[in-house]
């Protein structure tokens, strides 16, 4: 299957997506925006490890259609909610690479399986592609499955062609173009593929 054969399977389907999502976090809403800027003036997302097994840090990411990365965003708020938490794994803010543009970078799919189990197989140096899957226990069900997610190791940089925007509504699509202007960086303006607002994709 050539490129155009497999771009055009995708554009058929609503399950998948030729995109891959970086979500951003804060402490306020505020805050995952000042950080998506600082992603954008860096040109850098720095790997965590909050969530990742072993010794290597990863930048983690999302393979899913728009409609889903919402979805997952309802789910991350009620999630919160639930367990009387402020504390947010991501927020509607981030930006978007093609799917290609992040396997060439050494981005990959992780792995959802038993991670104990999964760990007596796999040499140390690929557990940061582990996310832990048990369905055996009903009483305590670990299931990430519908964030469909990839990692890149360590970092991931990018030009601003490499790359949209996504911000949750048109008051920060405003003020993206407002902190460009305010603080002359109209070439992450003019450079970035687009910029997606997603209540218009998702409400």
């Amino acid at each position: 299957m050539n490129h155009a054969e497999w771009r055009d399977r995708i554009i058929h389907r609503n399950d998948i997506s030729s995109r891959i999502t970086h979500l951003t976090n804060g402490d306020t809403v505020d805050d995952a925006f000042e950080t998506l800027m600082k992603i954008l003036e860096e040109k850098k997302l720095v790997g965590g490890r909050g969530y990742i097994s072993g010794n290597t840090s990863a930048v983690c990411l999302q393979e899913a259609p728009l409609s889903s990365i919402g979805e997952n965003l309802i789910f991350e708020k009620a999630l919160r909610k639930d367990n009387n938490s402020n504390k947010f794994r991501y927020r509607a803010f981030g930006l978007r690479f093609p799917k290609p543009y992040i396997y060439k970078k050494g981005g990959r799919p992780v792995i959802y399986e038993n991670s104990k189990q999964l760990k007596d197989i796999m040499p140390q140096s690929e557990f940061w592609r582990i996310v832990d899957f048990q369905l055996s226990d009903m009483d305590n069900y670990v299931d990430w499955s519908h964030e469909r997610e990839w990692r890149v190791r360590n970092e991931l940089t990018f030009e601003y062609g490499d790359t949209e925007i996504i911000v949750p509504s048109k008051t920060y699509y405003r003020r993206f173009i407002e902190y460009c202007e305010i603080n002359d960086r109209m070439d992450i303006l003019k450079g970035v593929n687009g910029i997606i607002t997603l209540d218009s994709v998702f409400y």
